[in-house]
């Protein structure tokens, strides 16, 4: 039996003899791992050729071409495990072992059913230029935490509020606003909303 490996796919020709044309039509049998289970289609070429070799050759180099073709139409759906077939195709010397694709998309969305995470919070403060510490940065967040409970705030509400800080310290003076403080508390919020 013939059969190669190729991008975590195995390959196993199947040549076989056309007594219409008295050629040999390459095929292939092609699995892929899906979990722990695994996945196969059987693949048949429109081409014919003279001999079981030629057949044997072409089945695994177009095997090879479909399983690109698979991997390219499957990384328009999902890119992150694209981007996890290309580092394990990398030598040894050059990966991670600990990499794994990302659970969830970091990307900022305006969902007022999703909630303001930290990250976001910290994200929007880094793009005024407003030099804050961590430990500042988590006790503002905290006090517009608060603020949403008691106001039942949806996300986009919350947004428009730190919109409203955002716009507040450019105005001022160049110095004021270098001296200028996040709010902390949920009092300090409340004055600006």
């Amino acid at each position: 039996m013939w059969s190669r490996s190729y991008r975590k796919h195995v390959i196993m020709a199947f040549p076989s003899f056309d007594t219409a044309t008295n050629s040999w039509a390459p095929q292939a049998d092609i699995s892929w791992p899906i979990g722990p289970e695994r996945e196969s289609e059987f693949v048949r070429f429109p081409l014919r050729v003279m001999s079981e070799t030629e057949a044997v050759a072409c089945a695994l180099q177009r095997g090879r071409s479909w399983i690109d073709n698979r991997l390219k139409a499957h990384s328009v759906q999902n890119p992150a495990s694209l981007a996890v077939d290309r580092i394990h195709s990398l030598p040894n010397s050059l990966r991670r072992t600990n990499l794994k694709p990302p659970a969830k998309s970091s990307v900022v969305r305006n969902d007022p059913t999703e909630p303001f995470t930290f990250a976001q919070f910290k994200s929007v403060v880094a793009r005024s230029g407003t030099k804050v510490s961590e430990s500042a940065l988590r006790k503002s967040y905290s006090g517009l935490m608060q603020l949403q409970k008691i106001r039942k705030w949806s996300t986009a509400e919350v947004r428009a509020t730190l919109n409203r800080v955002q716009e507040l310290l450019p105005s001022q003076s160049r110095r004021r606003a270098q001296r200028c403080r996040l709010p902390m508390t949920e009092r300090d919020w409340q004055k600006i909303a």
